[in-house]
């Protein structure tokens, strides 16, 4: 019998073509929300600046996210505003939470953190602080409360992009980007949002965060936490 070898090798080509487009297609959807997992290898913290607040807290010099990229509450990755939603959350979603939850009803199957770790958490534990993880020990988003104690001891000037917080009493200051925030197609450029690690224990599907908008006065707010929003992070002796 006598082989027909062009019909046999084209019969290979397609098959070798439908595969390598079946592979392309069915890997690269999972992952393709992760800008970067490691967004800056290698990055060296910056100065830690003394502001002479009560707490002893230092702030500092820059932000640890990227231009244009985001962090969601708890998240140890950036995003592009795009990319922050509740079906790309780490824990779970705003009716469905798998950590940082103490009420059952807003909990995946029940969940607790209670009735599974054995202790209620009401801030992001180092493991899920992405400025302890980046910049090593003594590194934190800052709390609720040293949020609020700056605002109380600064006050703010609007710069080019940027407002500035100066203390009253020495008159040092930091320059905080106006960066705004992205959720989903929800965006807002030319406002301050920055996260700190404070849970709101009464709405867990929220946390807390530092604020500029529309009020003319920074202020404590809340966001829902698959918001990505900008760090800056202090350091705690």
């Amino acid at each position: 019998m006598k082989t027909n070898h062009t019909a046999i090798a084209f019969t290979l080509r397609f098959l070798i073509v439908l595969a390598l487009t079946f592979t392309i297609t069915s890997c690269g959807d999972d992952d393709e929300y992760l800008i970067d997992t490691t967004p800056i290898v290698g990055d060296t913290p910056p100065e830690a600046v003394d502001l002479g607040l009560p707490s002893g807290t230092k702030w500092a010099t820059r932000n640890l996210n990227p231009t244009t990229q985001f962090v969601p509450w708890g998240d140890l990755s950036f995003r592009s505003p795009e990319f922050c939603t509740w079906k790309d959350y780490t824990f779970g979603k705003h009716d469905a939470l798998t950590k940082y939850c103490s009420r059952a009803e807003r909990g995946e199957d029940g969940y607790t953190d209670e009735s599974v770790l054995g202790r209620k958490l009401t801030e992001l534990e180092p493991e899920d602080d992405i400025a302890r993880q980046m910049w090593g020990e003594g590194w934190r988003i800052p709390s609720k409360e040293q949020w609020q104690e700056l605002i109380k001891h600064c006050y703010t000037t609007k710069g080019t992009n940027s407002i500035i917080l100066t203390t009253w009493d020495n008159n040092k200051s930091i320059k905080l980007p106006l960066e705004g925030y992205g959720f989903g197609d929800n965006k807002e450029a030319d406002h301050c949002y920055y996260w700190s690690r404070t849970l709101n224990e009464g709405h867990e599907e929220n946390a807390y965060c530092f604020m500029y908008n529309t009020i003319p006065l920074p202020y404590i707010g809340e966001k829902n936490r698959a918001c990505g929003m900008s760090i800056r992070p202090v350091k705690e002796e």
